[in-house]
């Protein structure tokens, strides 16, 4: 495995710095909470590592979207798939620090160097289109599995969980805006993140985000209900900043019947209205994924559906944002620039 230790590089704390000042203006919100506190749906991008695949890069089955970390080859064309999410219409891009884990085979200094090498990436790329876009752009630092992708039985120990994931937060800290724990399969894995970022940036935000079984239910079998009332206890005792949470990586039917239920719970929707944690929704495009799934035990990606281009997309998020009240949207694996053009136009 090679070493990134070249390809980091030092960073200075630019949270609140990062508008052009060209782009100033006052109706312009200057940070993420005031992007998210303005009432319309916000558009997140949609999924960096199957584009990356799409526009040429490997599709390793050992580490993924990490190829183009790992590989300086790729590091334009990640930034170019970054910026091709901000042209079509988002305003937040995530950093493509998705599977650079130890579990893979990196190691402890890799796994920290990817995450700097990624932050970084997909800050330059916002930077250089705040200009052409005409508004702030934000960055969220992707913290996902430290296993596998969708397998609660495969986690980690809390302590080990929680060691990792304060090396790569304090790794990304200083280029995002805020962090979204992402494709989280269980309540444990998000609680592990919360932790971490107490430990290490108690004054970043937090986004969680949670990957779904066909009947809406965690992929870990625990019903979304009892997971996010569980989740909003902790960041509340441990006084973490919690923005929004979302389904991903989930069949778009999937993310419906979670977000009946949620509509379903007035208690627990009356408690998000009052902390102000936002609802989200970032659909995948793959076929219905094997429980027993790996990627290293993958030969080939997982099938792409048919049935879901951008106009069929934009159905079930015009009915998230209707009915249930969604004020995030964007998309997972498979979910193109071009998906997100559809909805940027539109909600």
């Amino acid at each position: 495995m090679v070493s990134f230790a070249l390809l980091a590089t030092s960073f200075t704390s630019r949270r609140f710095t990062r508008m052009d000042p060209t782009t100033t203006t006052s109706a312009l919100p200057s940070t993420l909470e005031d992007l998210f506190s303005s009432g319309k749906v916000v558009v997140l991008d949609g999924g960096t590592g199957e584009e990356l695949i799409r526009q040429g890069c490997p599709d390793d089955r050992k580490i993924w979207s990490a190829r183009a970390i790992k590989d300086p080859a790729y590091h334009d064309l990640l930034k170019q798939v970054h910026r091709s999410f901000l042209k079509a219409g988002a305003s937040v891009v995530t950093t493509n620090s998705y599977g650079i884990t130890q579990h893979v085979g990196f190691t402890p200094d890799e796994v920290i160097n990817g995450c700097q090498v990624a932050a970084r990436l997909a800050r330059e790329a916002a930077d250089e289109e705040v200009e052409a876009a005409g508004r702030k752009l934000f960055v969220l630092g992707s913290l996902g599995p430290l296993a596998e992708s969708y397998r609660a039985d495969l986690i980690i120990s809390q302590e080990e969980s929680i060691f990792q994931y304060s090396a790569m937060v304090r790794a990304m800290d200083d280029n995002v805006d805020a962090f979204v724990a992402e494709t989280l399969s269980c309540y444990q894995e998000s609680e592990y993140a919360v932790e971490a970022l107490k430990q290490v940036a108690p004054l970043t935000p937090l986004l969680v985000s949670y990957t779904l079984r066909t009947d809406g239910n965690l992929r870990g079998g625990e019903y979304a209900t009892s997971a996010m009332r569980r989740l909003m206890s902790v960041t509340s005792r441990l006084h973490v900043k919690l923005l929004a949470i979302l389904f991903n990586c989930a069949e778009p039917e999937a993310i419906t019947v979670a977000l009946k239920s949620i509509q379903d719970d007035k208690d627990l929707s009356n408690d998000m209205k009052q902390r102000n944690v936002l609802m989200g929704a970032s659909a995948n495009r793959l076929t219905a994924v094997d429980p027993q799934w790996t990627l290293a035990e993958s030969e080939e990606a997982q099938p792409i559906r048919k049935d879901l281009g951008p106009e069929h997309y934009h159905t079930f998020v015009s009915k998230w944002a209707d009915m249930y009240g969604i004020k995030l949207a964007g998309g997972c694996c498979g979910i193109t620039p071009e998906h997100i053009q559809y909805l940027s136009e539109r909600l």
